[in-house]
C-alpha cells in the first residue's frame, strides 16, 4: 500500500479488494460485475496489490489449514522401552504404536497458523475504520461515506462511522441526519439513543430528539430494534412511515407527518406539527446564536404547530408572544419562555 495514503483510505482499499476477492470466489461475475471489476483494478496500483493481498493471504491460510502436522516425538521412557532386550528369548515387543493426531489439535494449529499469517499487517485494515463526521452551529453539511452511502448532517449534529469488512455501523451521537444507504453486501446499521435501525438500502431520516427518536423512512424499508444484549424488534417501517420512539420505555408511536415537513430541515426551516415547545426550542437554537430557553415543565410541555425559517428567531418569538399560554421575554441572546 502507498505508505502516504491515510489509514481510512487502506482500510477502505482493502475492503474492497475482499469484496471482490469472494465475488470472484463464489462464482463467474455476470459482464457488467467483470466490466465493473477490471475498471476498479484499472484505476490504481494500489487496487492490484490489495487485491494480489488478499489472494495470497486465502492461499496461505488454505496451505495452513491442509499442511499435515509433524509426527510426534516418542516420549523418553518410549525410546528406552524400544531399546530393551527381554531376558528370556521369544520375539521382542513390537513398539506402541503412535497415537493418532487429534483433529482438535490439528484445527487449534491450523487457527495458530491463521492468527499469525492476520498479525504480520492485516489486522489494522481487518478492524472497522472510524471516523467522526460533524455540522457546526447553524451549519448543514453533505457527506459520502467510503461506501458510496449519502449523509446530510442537520446543524450541531455528529456521526460516528465504522466502516469494516463485514459490516457498517454508524451512531448518531447528537442531532438529526438523512442516510441515502448505497446497496452493498454488508448490512447497514444506525445506533442512535439506545435503539439500532437496520437496513440494507433505504432513504431514511433520523432525529435524536429530548425525549425520543423519530425515524420517517423515504424510501425502502427499515427495522427498528432496541440496542443491547436483550435487543429485540420494535417496529419494522416501509415507505412513508413516522414513527417516534420513546427513549426510555421504546414504545412507539406512530406519527402523522407528511415526509415533505419531516424534511423540511434540509432548506432550512423548522415545522412542526403538535410538537412539544421544548423539541421546537432546541430546533431553533442549532441554527441561531439567539438562544430559546424554556423555563418550566408546563411551557416546554405546550404543543405547538407551525412552520418558520431555522434563522428566523424573531419570527418565533412573535410567534410565541401571540400564546396566551406564555410569558416571552428577550434578554441579550437569550428568548426566555415561562408559562402565565
Amino acid at each position: 500500500m502507498n505508505r502516504n495514503a491515510s489509514p481510512v483510505a487502506d482500510a477502505t482499499i482493502a475492503c474492497e479488494a475482499m469484496d471482490w476477492f469472494l465475488r470472484n470466489r463464489e462464482g463467474v461475475l455476470g459482464e457488467a460485475e467483470q466490466a465493473a471489476f477490471l475498471h476498479w483494478m484499472k484505476r490504481s496500483p494500489e487496487h492490484v496489490r490489495a487485491y494480489m493481498h488478499a489472494l495470497a493471504l486465502h492461499r496461505q491460510v488454505g496451505e495452513a489449514l491442509q499442511s499435515p502436522l509433524p509426527e510426534e516425538a516418542p516420549e523418553p521412557s518410549r525410546q528406552a522401552a524400544a531399546k530393551v532386550v527381554p531376558l528370556f528369548g521369544g520375539a521382542p515387543a513390537a513398539p506402541p504404536a503412535a497415537p493418532r493426531r487429534s483433529r482438535a489439535r490439528r484445527w487449534a494449529l491450523a487457527a495458530a497458523a491463521c492468527i499469525a499469517l492476520l498479525g504480520v499487517g492485516l489486522v489494522p485494515q481487518l478492524m472497522p475504520a472510524e471516523q467522526v463526521y460533524s455540522a457546526g452551529h447553524g451549519e448543514l453539511r453533505d457527506l459520502v461515506l467510503p461506501d458510496r452511502t449519502q449523509v446530510r448532517l442537520n446543524a450541531d449534529s455528529r456521526l460516528r462511522v465504522r466502516m469494516g469488512w463485514f459490516s457498517r455501523k454508524a451512531e448518531l451521537l447528537q442531532g438529526e441526519a438523512t442516510f441515502d444507504i448505497a446497496r452493498d453486501r454488508r448490512p447497514f446499521e444506525v445506533q442512535v439513543n439506545g435503539l439500532e435501525i437496520r437496513d440494507i438500502g433505504t432513504v431514511f431520516d433520523v432525529s435524536r430528539r429530548l425525549q425520543s427518536t423519530r425515524i420517517g423512512v423515504v424510501s425502502g424499508e427499515v427495522e427498528v430494534w432496541s440496542h443491547g444484549a436483550d435487543a429485540r424488534r420494535l417496529a419494522q417501517l416501509g415507505e412513508g412511515r413516522v414513527v417516534q420512539v420513546d427513549a426510555r420505555s421504546h414504545a412507539v408511536e406512530s406519527l402523522d407527518v407528511p415526509l415533505s415537513m419531516l424534511l423540511d430541515w434540509q432548506q432550512r426551516k423548522v415545522s412542526f406539527l403538535d410538537e412539544r415547545l421544548d423539541e421546537v426550542a432546541a430546533a431553533f437554537n442549532r441554527h441561531n446564536q439567539v438562544q430559546v430557553r424554556v423555563l418550566d415543565e408546563s411551557a416546554a410541555s405546550a404543543r405547538l404547530s407551525g412552520s418558520l425559517d431555522a434563522h428566523r428567531i424573531g419570527a418565533l418569538q412573535a410567534f410565541l408572544e401571540r400564546d396566551p399560554r406564555f410569558v416571552v421575554r428577550r434578554e441579550g441572546d437569550t428568548v426566555r419562555v415561562g408559562s402565565r
